[in-house]
C-alpha cells in the first residue's frame, strides 16, 4: 500500500524538462561512435587494386639484375630463356616482362656476341639440346637469334652452327647459369607457405569459436573458375609460349577480387570478413613474388 502511494506522488510532481534533457545529453555521449573500416570500404579495395598495380609495374619495369655496361654501342642488349624442351620452336622474346626471360647483358656476352663472325663454322654430328635460347638486340633494332648448348651455338636465322660453351670460355656459361639459377626461390616453398596460410586461419576461427557459412555457392563457383583459369595459364606457358608479365599480373588480380567478392555475397560477420580480405592479399603478394623470383 505504500508502494502505491509513493507511485501515485510521483505521477503528481511536475516534469523536470531540465533534468530529462540533461539525461538524454549524457546518453547521447556514451553511444559508441561508428568506426570507418577504411580496408573493408570501396574507396579502400580500389586503392588496394591500384597499389598492387603499382607495386607491379615497379617489379617489372626495375631491372632485377645489376647487369654490366655493354662493351660497345653497338649492343644493346642480350635476352635468354632457359629452353627444357628442345622438341619446341623457338620462344625467347626480347624483353624480361615474360616470365623466364632474363638479361644477360654481360661483358663476356657482348664480346661474343660483337665477334660472333670471327667464330669457325661447325657442322653438326650429334643431336643439339638447346640449353638456352638467346635474343641479340643490337641498337639499330636488328634481332638475332640463337640457341645454346653444350655441343653448338646455332644462329637461327642464318641457320649456321658454331662451336658450344664447351669451347668458349668458362664466363660466358657462368653468366647464362647464374642468371637464371641465382638469387631464385625454390618453387617446392610455395605450396606449404599457402597451406600453412589456409592452416594458420583454421586455427584462428577455431580459437575464436567463429562458423563459417556451411554452403557458398558464390564460393565454389568462384573456386572452379579460379582451378580452370590456372591451369589454362599453366598450359599456355608449358605448351604455347612464353607469358606476358602484366597479362598475368591482371588474371592474378582479377581472380583475387572474384574471390572476394564471392565472399562477401554469403559472409555478414565483420571478423570473417577481414580474416579473407587479409588471405586473400597474402596469397596474391606470394603468388606473385614466387612468378618474379622463384623457380
Amino acid at each position: 500500500m505504500k508502494l502505491e502511494e509513493n507511485f501515485q506522488q510521483l505521477q503528481n510532481h511536475p516534469v523536470n524538462e531540465q533534468l530529462q534533457h540533461n539525461i538524454r545529453m549524457k546518453l547521447d555521449d556514451k553511444k559508441p561512435q561508428e568506426q570507418w573500416n577504411w580496408l573493408g570500404s570501396r574507396l579502400g579495395e580500389f586503392s588496394f587494386v591500384l597499389l598492387l598495380i603499382a607495386l607491379g609495374s615497379f617489379l617489372l619495369f626495375t631491372s632485377l639484375q645489376h647487369t654490366q655496361q655493354a662493351a660497345s654501342n653497338s649492343i644493346q642488349a642480350i635476352y635468354s630463356y632457359e629452353s627444357e624442351d628442345t622438341d619446341q620452336d623457338f620462344r625467347a622474346k626480347p624483353s624480361t616482362n615474360y616470365i623466364g626471360m632474363e638479361n644477360v647483358t654481360t661483358a663476356s656476352l657482348v664480346f661474343l656476341f660483337e665477334n660472333i663472325n670471327e667464330l669457325p663454322i661447325v657442322s653438326p654430328t650429334s643431336k643439339m639440346y638447346g640449353d638456352y635460347e638467346i635474343i641479340v638486340v643490337y641498337e639499330d633494332g636488328e634481332q638475332r637469334r640463337f640457341e645454346f648448348d653444350s655441343s653448338y651455338l646455332y644462329d637461327v636465322d642464318e641457320k649456321v652452327y658454331y662451336p658450344g660453351f664447351e669451347e668458349m670460355p668458362t664466363a660466358i656459361y657462368s653468366d647464362l647459369f647464374a642468371a637464371h639459377h641465382s638469387k631464385k626461390l625454390p618453387i617446392y616453398l610455395m605450396p606449404p607457405l599457402i597451406l600453412g596460410l589456409i592452416g594458420g586461419i583454421a586455427v584462428f576461427y577455431n580459437r575464436r569459436r567463429i562458423e563459417l557459412p556451411v554452403n557458398n555457392k558464390s564460393k565454389n563457383v568462384a573456386l572452379a573458375i579460379y582451378t580452370v583459369t590456372m591451369l589454362a595459364v599453366f598450359y599456355y606457358v608449358f605448351k604455347i609460349g612464353l607469358l606476358y608479365f602484366p597479362l598475368l599480373l591482371l588474371i592474378i588480380l582479377a581472380l583475387a577480387y572474384l574471390m572476394w567478392w564471392a565472399i562477401k555475397r554469403e559472409v555478414t560477420n565483420p571478423v570473417i570478413l577481414r580474416v579473407e580480405k587479409l588471405r586473400i592479399i597474402a596469397l596474391v603478394i606470394i603468388v606473385v613474388v614466387f612468378l618474379i623470383w622463384g623457380r
